[in-house]
């Protein structure tokens, strides 16, 4: 594995240029606040080898912030042999043998995206020499070199850790463990024979697959043969019997048939002869009976008649006596009422007369009290049946005729309370007193109907506005008391003006504190402008606007009904006690006049009495004889009735039966024309017809296996479907293809036996080259152990490895594991992810299996970067971290915000400083270089 001795970044970030940042040592530690470029200093080098950028970033995102067309990574590595062989260099397998190799990155923008390219090449090259290069290479070759160097791709998994995931390999499965650990260290020669081995047996395995399936697929072709040839065979047998059916059957039926069918047709038109004689005298008969039946309605119409004109006599005289009766029944009626006003007489009039006078007018003020009362708790349940159901509340007359008149003009609108909403109750009484006003403003749906509203509102007289301009009002969170209004529909732009200048106060004082050109309202609703104050207080019985009001509004008036209610019966029992005491006094002075004028008309009373009895004898006569009319007209008129209805019926059978004869007759005709013109056709076509036509005992056995024609067309109509598909074999070859196909079977099962048998050959080596794998892995456990135990002395750790369990068989290597055991300060052991070590203890586990990783046979490691390796660590841990780095042999690149503990720097031979860049400037600080030996700062710039 090679070290790392130098870096150069030109256009990566905020960084312009900064040229050979030294990193020629063992421990690197990059400095800096937060934000200030650390971690884009390592995705710089995890870029330069291919990596992936940490925390989700990638180079585009770094070569994007700079601006340019074109960035650069350079660095320096060491290519040194490692042991005594001079040729033992790591990058010897890319033809590269001095002791420095320059390793370089162009991250280039090429159309809307960016690409990046690698180059390598000995010695110290500058930016400047490799401008005209032509062999740039791609990223996964370039990752095949540097793995060929040590760089592998299990390490490039080490190198991406994020920051803050130090303790990521601690965290590794055992069988995550033991793949990574083989990949670093294991034989890949061996691991090769392994998977050739494999994939030789699986190859064989798969062909041998390949010749059974290929044999199954003959011995299924041969079956399929063979059912095309029975398929064939069957074919040709459905094909001979449609024709047969077709040229000779079909024919010598139909013939049968038709000459059956002419025999029927002549004995059925003899039966229809008959029966078209016997429904002649049928139709005579019913004839002669629709004459008695009219005669039976012409009587019933006679007698009810002869009752109606009696019944209207009767009337007429009826009529008669109660007009001569009625003058004087009401004569006696005058006499009785008389009579009783006479006995009821009083001496005391004029007393009589005021009180009567006084009770009369308090009457006439009670009732009006108590209509008034009624009028409003009618209109308040009205209200609050409108408030419950949800429905619009009652307006008043002239909004009620204007909106139809609109409605009928087909103009749509609302109104202005259908459209506000209080957001706030506790200005629901201030709203309702600014809008008071405004409750019959009418808003038109849409402007252009402005003319048309505008002269039904002349016509009508309505002397509220009709506004047809709207806007959306605006959302505001101010002290107006527009912002505790809100419209569920466009509103009338003077109306949010009228709104946004009134600032809701809570009192008069805090209103009195206000300049006088501004406009306020309490929530009492007392409301100051320009010209003055005034209260537009508004019951809450009768509030309108908005969901909060209507529910204000039913709860007082539900409140308030039974109070009013109470009233009102209060008024009736007061009414009815005065009524009573008025018609006593009117009763009393009325006695005295009739008393008079009952003496006055004596004659005329007496002279209505003599009068009366002889007309009341004449109306009960004469009633008497109405009574007894009644039921025997209606008796003739239901005789009338079923009468007319029977005639009728007789009338309609007749008619349908007339219809029915004729066409009867008519077909009758037609049947006789069209039979004469087929017994006369086959008797022309007797002599042409073929020999077996004529014989009846052919035709008869015909008949006895088919039965008849339609049996043989749904015969033939089932064979043409039946021959109509596309799964019959027609090709008569297919009896040679069976042939030939049998051969060349038993053919392939020899083959496939001969590949049966190196199948077990390929098996027996892969048994050989998984032994072999075995070995190398459990040597590869074994090193990666004793480093990892060598480790762990340096920090004054004690690390065990359990021992793996290794045998014969895929399936047991597949899920075999390495764990790994670590004992801190003489405690009981842990486990790598177990949830009992420290922080710190975390830390140095992974370090520990990081850096085993690294370790090679020969001692050397390579390079591991860190991000913040001593976060959350205490001083005593940090120190500890800081001498087992010091220990090791690999180098290491560490970031570490600035801090005031200054045990972070200790192990550092080398520091790098970054800094923010400013807002001002274009490009950002260079790095500084701290060296631990010179002790002096030095500006690591272009």
């Amino acid at each position: 594995m090679f070290h790392i001795k130098s870096l150069e970044l030109v256009h990566w970030d905020y960084w312009q240029r900064i040229k050979n940042i030294p990193l020629d040592a063992k421990i690197i530690t990059i400095a800096g606040q937060n934000g200030s470029g650390k971690t884009t200093l390592l995705d710089a080098l995890r870029t330069l080898f291919g990596l992936e950028c940490s925390m989700g970033r990638s180079y585009k995102h770094y070569a994007r912030h700079s601006g340019q067309q074109t960035a650069w990574i350079r660095a320096v590595v060491d290519n040194s042999a490692v042991g005594p062989q001079i040729s033992n260099r790591p990058f010897r397998m890319s033809g590269l043998y001095e002791d420095e190799v320059t390793l370089l990155c162009k991250i280039e923008k090429n159309g809307g995206d960016w690409k990046r390219q690698y180059l390598m090449r000995s010695g110290r090259i500058e930016i400047e020499e490799i401008q005209e290069a032509n062999d740039w290479l791609g990223v996964e070759t370039y990752r095949k070199r540097l793995s060929h160097a040590g760089l592998s791709s299990a390490m490039g998994k080490v190198l991406a850790l994020e920051q803050g995931e130090t303790d990521k390999l601690c965290e590794y499965a055992p069988r995550q463990l033991l793949d990574l650990v083989f990949q670093v260290f294991g034989d890949k020669e061996v691991l090769d024979a392994y998977d050739d081995a494999k994939r030789h047996q699986r190859d064989t395995e798969s062909e041998l697959q390949r010749f059974e399936t290929e044999l199954e697929g003959a011995k299924t072709n041969l079956e399929g043969l063979r059912l095309k040839v029975a398929n064939f065979h069957q074919w040709e047998s459905l094909n001979k019997e449609k024709r047969d059916l077709q040229e000779e059957i079909l024919p010598t039926l139909q013939y049968h048939e038709d000459l059956e069918r002419a025999a029927a047709t002549s004995q059925a038109l003899r039966a229809s002869k008959r029966h078209l004689k016997a429904q002649d005298e049928a139709l005579s008969e019913r004839r002669q009976a629709l004459a008695q039946q009219a005669k039976n309605h012409s009587e019933a119409q006679q007698a009810e008649a002869a009752l109606e004109a009696e019944e209207s006599s009767l009337r007429e005289k009826l009529a008669q006596v109660n007009a001569k009766l009625k003058p004087q029944e009401s004569l006696l009626e005058q006499k009785a009422r008389l009579q009783k006003l006479a006995a009821e007489a009083d001496a005391d009039i004029a007393n009589i007369a005021d009180e009567l006078e006084k009770k009369e007018e308090e009457l006439a003020q009670q009732k009006q009290e108590r209509d008034a009362l009624s009028q409003r708790i009618a209109a308040d349940m009205e209200t609050i049946s409108a408030l419950q159901g949800k429905a619009s509340l009652p307006d008043p007359e002239n909004v009620r005729q204007m909106r139809r008149a609109l409605n009928e003009a087909n103009i749509p609108h609302s109104m202005l309370p259908e459209i506000v909403e209080v957001t706030d109750a506790k200005w629901q009484g201030a709203v309702e007193g600014v809008l008071r006003g405004y409750t019959s403003v009418i808003l038109l749906d849409n402007p252009s109907d402005a003319s048309a509203a505008y002269r039904i509102g002349e016509k009508q007289r309505y002397s509220h506005f009709i506004v047809p301009d709207r806007i959306n009002a605006p959302v505001v969170k101010d002290d107006s008391l527009l912002s505790v209004v809100s419209f569920n529909a466009k509103a009338p732009a003077w109306l949010i003006e009228q709104l946004e200048r009134i600032e809701t106060v809570d009192s008069i004082d805090i209103g009195m504190k206000l300049p006088k050109s501004q406009e306020w309202i309490t929530p009492d609703a007392y409301h100051f402008e320009r010209r003055g104050g005034r209260s537009l207080f508004v019951e809450v019985s009768r509030y309108r606007f908005g969901n909060a009001g209507r529910t204000q509004r039913l709860e007082a008036l539900q409140k308030a009904l039974p109070r009013l209610q109470s009233q009102e019966d209060q008024l009736t029992i007061k009414i009815s006690k005065l009524a009573g005491e008025i018609s006593s006094y009117k009763a009393r002075l009325a006695g005295v006049d009739a008393a008079k004028e009952l003496s006055a008309r004596h004659a005329e009373f007496e002279e209505a009495s003599r009068n009366t009895q002889p007309l009341k004898q004449q109306r009960i006569e004469v009633g008497t004889r109405l009574g007894e009319i009644a039921p025997l007209l209606k008796a003739a008129t239901e005789q009338r009735t079923v009468a007319h209805l029977k005639w009728e019926q007789a009338k309609a059978a007749i008619a349908d039966a007339e219809s029915q004869q004729r066409i009867s007759e008519k077909r009758h005709a037609e049947e006789r024309k069209a039979q004469f013109e087929t017994l006369r056709s086959m008797r022309e076509t007797w002599h042409t017809l073929p020999l077996n036509w004529k014989r009846s005992s052919h035709r008869k056995e015909l008949v006895a296996e088919h039965e008849n024609v339609h049996q043989v067309e749904l015969r033939l109509r089932s064979l043409g479907n039946n021959l109509a598909r596309d799964d019959w074999e027609t090709d008569s070859t297919v009896v040679d293809q069976y042939t030939r196909l049998n051969n060349l079977l038993q053919n392939r099962q020899a083959e496939t036996d001969e590949r049966r048998y190196q199948n077990n050959r390929a098996m027996e080596a892969t048994v050989n080259a998984r032994a072999a794998y075995m070995d190398r892995l459990r040597y590869t456990i074994k090193t990666y152990s004793k480093n990892i135990k060598q480790l762990g002395e340096l920090a004054g750790i004690e690390v065990h490895t359990d021992p793996v369990k290794l045998e014969n068989d895929d399936v047991m290597l597949a899920q075999a594991g390495l764990h790994v055991r670590f004992k801190f300060d003489g405690k009981g052991p842990i486990g790598m992810n177990d949830g009992e070590a420290s922080g710190g203890q975390q830390v140095m586990k992974s370090l520990i299996l990081l850096i085993g990783l690294l370790k090679s046979e020969d001692g050397s490691g390579g390079f591991v970067f860190i991000d913040e390796p001593f976060a959350h660590l205490d001083i005593r841990n940090i120190q500890l971290v800081g001498e087992f780095l010091k220990n090791t042999d690999a180098q290491y690149l560490m970031t570490t915000p600035l801090t005031h503990n200054t045990d972070v720097y200790d192990p550092s031979e080398l520091t790098l400083i970054t800094s923010k860049k400013k807002k001002d400037t274009e490009w950002a600080q260079p790095i500084f270089v701290l060296q631990r030996r010179v002790e002096k700062v030095k500006d690591a710039r272009a």
